[in-house]
């Protein structure tokens, strides 16, 4: 007879469960229901104010509507409306409504910079790509001026790819874009007007180039806000008009009914990868609905290559299939894919399987877009590591194949001092964490100097409610004071993975908690945890959300029945 403890648990992973299949498409997919973002509204309406002015009028209006309405009290904004204050989004926010109406937004703009000044200025951005971007945007509204900011050498694209794919890596685009708003507000002179000539035709092939690799025509990524910067650099640029209107027409196509935009368009391939493993270690996996929706992660598999990051066909990009393939994306479809085995996997998984081990660094780590890249935001990643590791644990392999145990190898290298690990698409210290102790306790690494400090360094970062949040990261807009389902999730399962007993009373607070946080429908709240701009602009994901904590708590449910965990009173 199952305890209280575990008719809980049951109880939530069903209903859950169900209210997830009851949203499922036929095809196999879940719609991803998110906010909408400050950056995307916020680059959109400056984008069609500059490109489109007349006949975008009233969605730009619409757009600084809402930009107004969702700043925080202090004057500010986050990634989306009522998140805590970020220094990029706010930026970005109040460049654009100057942009708009100098005058009317004078009280709001005026606000926003002076906390801007607050926090450090541009100078607390410690990218310095966005420092670049943040002074752009400021200049094309006319509170900044370019002149002296370090020169785009756009020329690099002259060169073979081979010499700058792995210091552009997905960047390429925005890298095209913002040296053509610099030539037109800050033009070069002597020799560097002279190479800006010879690189304009490379730069518009190098950005026509990538869209041929898009879903829809003009959708950068299906990112909004890289929409509407290559949008400007366009119409800088004085580009041919067909690139320009693809560009406008899909901002434009775009817009949502409060006069939003969402930062990322496409997400509903990631989202679903999440859910899907997440309902299989709850118990589903060989329920018709699940087997229908690895069915559909299939079938979005990329059948051509993508040269941009020269990667071969194979791979899953967010949006489906075409888009940007990444090796994130592709080791949690292949996550979700492997738990029904390679009878029902087939050729799919094993040409992602190859795929993703033909994206390993020489180091033996795993980044996101192009291996062996210099770009620190695409450079090796603890989170994407210790997934693609479970990936071929979970295919099968062993910890002592070369590719695993290089993998392995580099994780135990490169531990922060701390015992932590960070992410580069997910908020502060807990998901990458956890994600590498669980690989490693997968791995029979659990007792091994290193999994030992990352398992102190969770236990430490539990708060007192039995969640987890970032971490003391101290990044703007991160509480580490309350936690959110994912990071809870995240932990709690990495936790039972490398042997702390389901008994245990911190594993039992970090349940309780997740269940109390289910909501009357079933599902959980999403937090602000994914990275949209390293540090510096998040997002809201809602379907990662319920496939962490499905995954924590079939986990959790699993442990309390190999335990055999006595009934008590919850």
């Amino acid at each position: 007879m199952c305890s209280t403890v575990d008719s809980r648990v049951e109880t939530s992973i069903t209903h859950a469960a169900e209210t997830l299949f009851a949203r499922q498409r036929p095809e196999g997919s879940w719609p991803n229901r998110r906010p909408t973002a400050v950056l995307g509204t916020a680059g959109a309406v400056a984008a069609l104010r500059i490109a489109d002015p007349e006949r975008s009028r009233d969605l730009v209006e619409g757009g600084a509507r809402w930009l107004l309405s969702a700043r925080n009290p202090e004057g500010g904004w986050g990634g989306v409306a009522g998140a805590p204050t970020q220094l990029v989004p706010t930026v970005i926010a109040a460049a654009a409504l100057h942009l708009l109406d100098p005058e009317g937004h004078r009280e709001p703009v005026r606000r926003a910079l002076r906390l801007v000044d607050s926090h450090g200025g541009l100078q607390a951005l410690t990218d310095p790509g966005m420092v670049h971007m943040a002074r752009t945007f400021l200049a094309l509204a006319g509170l900044e001026e370019l002149k002296g900011s370090r020169r785009i050498p756009m020329e690099l694209l002259l060169l073979p790819p081979r010499l700058w794919r792995g210091r552009l890596s997905f960047r390429l685009a925005p890298f095209v874009a913002m040296a053509f708003i610099q030539a037109r507000h800050s033009p070069p002179t002597g020799l560097g007007r002279l190479l800006h000539r010879m690189a304009r035709q490379a730069g518009l092939d190098a950005l026509a180039q990538v869209e041929r690799g898009e879903n829809d025509r003009g959708g950068y990524g299906g990112d909004n806000w890289l929409v509407s910067v290559v949008c400007i650099g366009l119409s800088c640029a004085g580009s041919p008009p067909a690139p320009l209107a693809d560009a406008v027409d899909y901002l434009r196509s775009n817009v949502q009914a409060d006069g939003s935009w969402h930062i990322m368009q496409g997400l509903d391939l990631i989202g679903g990868s999440y859910v899907a493993r997440g309902l299989a270690d709850a118990g589903y996996t060989d329920d018709e609905r699940l087997v229908r929706a690895r069915q559909w992660l299939r079938g979005c598999q990329q059948d051509q290559a993508f040269p941009v990051f020269d990667a071969p066909p194979g791979g899953w990009g967010w949006e489906g299939p075409r888009g940007w393939p990444n090796f994130l994306d592709t080791a949690n479809v292949l996550s979700a894919l492997a738990v029904a085995g390679e009878e029902e996997g087939g050729e799919p998984l094993r040409r992602g399987l190859r795929w993703l081990e033909s994206r390993q660094d020489r180091t033996g780590s795993w980044g996101t877009f192009v291996p062996d890249t210099t770009l620190p935001n695409d450079g090796p990643c603890p989170y994407v590591t210790a997934q693609s590791v479970e990936v071929a644990l979970d295919c099968g392999a062993s910890p002592d194949d070369p590719g695993v145990r290089r993998a392995l190898d580099w994780l135990l290298a490169h531990q922060r001092p701390d015992g932590t690990y960070e992410a580069l698409w997910y908020r502060g210290l807990t998901p990458g964490t956890a994600m590498a102790l669980a690989a490693l306790g997968r791995a029979g690494l659990a007792g091994h100097p290193v999994g030992q400090r990352a398992r102190a360094a969770l236990l430490r970062a539990q708060l007192a409610d039995g969640s987890w949040g970032p971490g003391e990261t101290g990044t703007l807009g991160d509480d580490p004071t309350h936690g959110t389902v994912e990071e809870t999730a995240w932990a709690l399962r990495a936790l039972l993975a490398c042997g702390v007993p389901a008994d245990d009373p911190r594993i039992r607070r970090a349940a309780d908690w997740i269940l109390a946080a289910q909501q009357p429908d079933g599902l959980w709240p999403a937090g602000q945890v994914c990275m949209h701009i390293r540090n510096f602009a998040y997002y809201v994901d809602g379907l990662i959300v319920n496939g962490l904590a499905l995954k924590a708590l079939g986990s959790y449910r699993a442990a309390l029945a190999a335990c055999g965990y006595a009934e008590r009173e919850a």
